[in-house]
C-alpha cells in the first residue's frame, strides 16, 4: 500500500499539469486577461534558440565526463580514416553556415548537428535505436515546454488576482539584517559602482544560460531514457507548481521592483536591464488589465527557481563527477549573480534550494548513470 501511495506521489505532475490545462481558460476569463499568448515566439526560443544552445552543452558535458579517446579523438580518428567523410562534412558546414543568417548562428547549428550525427551512428554500431532515443527526448521536451507555458500563464493569473499584495518587505528585512544593515538594492548599486564592466557582463551572461546548463542536463536524462527525461521534467516543474503555490500564499516580486531610481542606477548595456525593465512594466500592465498577452515573463521572488533548477540539474548529473562539480561551481556563481544584479532576496536562494530538495523527493528522482563507453 506503502509503495502504490508513493509511486501515486511521484506521478502527481501529471495531475497537476492537466488540472492547470483545464483550468487556465476560465481563470483568465474570469480575471479579463488576454487569451492571446505568442506562442510562435515561446516555441522558436524554446526549440531553436535554447535546444541548440543546450545540445551545445551537453556535447561540453559529454567531453568532460568521458576519456578524451571516447569523444573528440574518436571523431578525429574517424574522420582521418575515411577521407570522404571530410568531404561530405565540408559539404554540410557549407550548406549549413550558408543558410543560416548570421555566421554566430551556423557555427553552433553546424556543430550541434554534426554531434547528433556522430551519436546517430554509435546507436547504429551498438544496436540502439537513435529514432527512439529522439522520441523520447521530443516527448519529455513537450511535456516540460507545455508545463513551463503554464506556469508562466499561472504566474500572470496570480499577479492578477493578488497584486498589489505582496511580502517583499519582510524579505528585504531579512537581508538587511543578513548585511548588516544593507538591503540587497544598496549592495547592487555599490557593485555597478565599483565592479569592473567585464564583471558584471560576465555574472548577467551567467545568469541567462542557466536554462541552457539545465536544458543540457535534460537532453542527456531524456536521451539515456524516457522515464529519466520525464523524471527530469516532472521535478522541474514540480518546482515550479510549489513556487506557484508559494507565489499565491506569499507573493513577492523581487528587490528591483520596489527599488527606486532603478532605471537610472542600473548599467543599460546588461541584458538584465531590459528584461527588469520589461518586468516592471508588464507586471504593472498584467495588474491593471491592460497586457497585450499572458505568460511574458515570470515575476515570482520566493524561491528563486534559478536556484532550484541548478540544484535539480546537479542531482541527476551527480554521477558524472566532473560535470557534477562544474554545476557546483556554476551554481555559486549564478547565486551570487541573483543578488549582485539584484534579482532577488539573499533568503530566495536557500528556498529554492529547498523546493529543488522537496522536488525531487517528491518524484522520486534517480540519478543518470555513467555508462562505461559514450552511446
Amino acid at each position: 500500500m506503502l509503495t502504490t501511495l508513493r509511486q501515486l506521489v511521484s506521478k502527481l505532475h501529471y495531475a497537476c499539469t492537466g488540472l492547470l490545462a483545464v483550468l487556465a481558460i476560465p481563470a483568465i476569463q474570469r480575471l479579463r486577461l488576454p487569451m492571446h499568448a505568442d506562442w510562435r515566439g515561446m516555441l522558436l526560443v524554446y526549440s531553436t534558440g535554447l535546444g541548440t544552445r543546450s545540445v551545445l552543452c551537453a556535447l561540453l558535458f559529454c567531453v568532460l565526463a568521458f576519456p578524451f579517446s571516447q569523444t573528440l579523438g574518436s571523431v578525429w580518428e574517424s574522420y582521418r580514416k575515411k577521407k570522404v567523410r571530410l568531404l561530405l562534412l565540408l559539404v554540410f558546414l557549407i550548406i549549413v553556415l550558408s543558410s543560416a543568417r548570421q555566421f554566430a548562428v551556423g557555427i553552433p547549428l553546424a556543430i550541434g548537428g554534426l554531434f547528433l550525427v556522430e551519436l546517430a551512428e554509435r546507436d547504429k554500431v551498438q544496436g540502439s535505436s537513435f529514432h527512439k532515443r529522439m522520441i523520447s527526448v521530443l516527448g519529455s521536451a513537450a511535456y516540460l515546454f507545455v508545463g513551463i507555458v503554464l506556469v508562466l500563464i499561472y504566474n500572470d493569473i496570480i499577479v492578477a488576482s493578488r497584486f498589489p499584495l505582496s511580502h517583499d518587505s519582510a524579505l528585504n528585512n531579512v537581508d538587511m539584517r543578513i548585511f548588516f544593515g544593507r538591503s540587497v538594492s544598496d549592495i547592487a548599486h555599490t557593485w555597478f559602482r565599483v565592479a569592473p564592466d567585464a564583471t558584471l557582463r560576465f555574472l548577467d551572461f551567467a545568469y541567462f544560460q542557466m536554462f541552457t546548463v539545465v536544458g543540457a542536463a535534460f537532453l542527456i536524462s531524456a536521451y539515456g531514457s524516457s522515464e529519466r527525461g520525464l523524471q527530469f521534467a516532472g521535478s522541474c516543474l514540480t518546482a515550479y507548481y510549489i513556487a506557484l503555490l508559494i507565489f499565491y500564499l506569499w507573493p513577492t516580486y523581487g528587490p528591483y521592483m520596489y527599488c527606486p531610481g532603478h532605471a537610472a542606477r542600473y548599467p543599460r548595456y546588461l541584458t538584465s536591464y531590459v528584461f527588469q525593465k520589461g518586468g516592471i512594466a508588464d507586471l504593472q500592465a498584467i495588474s491593471q488589465r491592460q497586457a497585450w498577452s499572458v505568460a511574458n515573463l515570470y515575476f515570482i521572488a520566493f524561491p528563486s527557481l534559478h536556484i532550484a533548477l541548478p540544484v535539480i540539474a546537479m542531482w541527476f548529473l551527480r554521477r558524472w563527477r566532473v560535470v557534477f562539480w562544474l554545476l557546483v561551481v556554476y551554481s555559486a556563481v549564478v547565486a551570487c549573480a541573483v543578488v549582485l544584479l539584484e534579482w532577488h532576496y539573499a533568503l530566495d536562494i536557500p528556498g529554492g534550494i529547498a523546493v529543488a530538495a522537496l522536488a525531487l523527493a517528491v518524484v522520486r528522482a534517480e540519478p543518470v548513470q555513467l555508462p562505461k563507453e559514450i552511446p
